[in-house]
């Protein structure tokens, strides 16, 4: 059987760094760039034969006159690059699609602060075309779709006519329930397994005597 998995990149990685950060393994998001996924897909999802298309902003520093809002864009962009070094080792195809946007981040519950964040928008859309055009074109018999976005759900209710298996893969905790009714399947990813991903290419360094 061959497999074709859709990761939207940037959901991933935030859900990801959150299980990292509660083990103690990072202590920023903006620190994840290597993990093992291909081998986390194939512990999963078994077959001798995947293509894993991983989407994500293009690389771009955002001009700007505030120096907080030029060093963060900095930092992800430099993070994306190491990222995208880090796919094609895995023989993991990075596909440019949507922009980047600089959007408020979350109130701190502690201390009330509020900073400015990246996020990507419209990664959706390249996902969701590109499972339409491989449905059609008959490529793949298993479809896998690591993304919780519901707007995608009216892309899957037209390739799932077409393909005989359709897979929904999601964290344990956080699997949404509007894809999960549409799929063949549902898969879990678990905290340990992404603990493992990360060690696999992390590994701890020795402390000298």
């Amino acid at each position: 059987m061959k497999t074709v998995v859709y990761i939207d990149g940037q959901n991933f990685l935030y859900k990801a760094s959150d299980v990292l950060i509660k083990g103690g393994l990072i202590q920023d998001k903006q620190e994840l760039y290597n993990l093992d996924i291909r081998g986390l897909i194939a512990h999963i999802i078994p077959d001798t034969e995947i293509d894993i298309k991983y989407y994500g902003a293009k690389i771009k520093v955002i001009s700007d006159k505030n120096e907080d809002i030029l060093t963060k864009s900095r930092k992800f962009s430099d993070n994306l690059r190491r990222l995208k070094n880090t796919l094609a080792k895995q023989n993991i195809r990075f596909i440019e699609s949507g922009k980047l946007k600089l959007r408020d981040s979350d109130v701190c519950k502690n201390c009330g602060h509020q900073d400015l964040r990246f996020q990507e928008k419209g990664v959706d859309v390249g996902i969701a075309v590109d499972m339409i055009v491989d449905a059609f074109a008959q490529k793949y018999e298993q479809f896998v779709i690591l993304s919780s976005d519901t707007d995608l759900i009216p892309a899957i209710k037209i390739i799932k006519t077409r393909v005989p298996m359709l897979v929904y893969l999601g964290f344990s905790d956080k699997l949404t329930n509007a894809i999960n009714s549409q799929v063949t399947k549902t898969e879990t990813i678990r905290d340990s397994e992404i603990v493992e991903s990360y060690k696999r290419l992390n590994p701890p360094r020795l402390v000298s005597q």
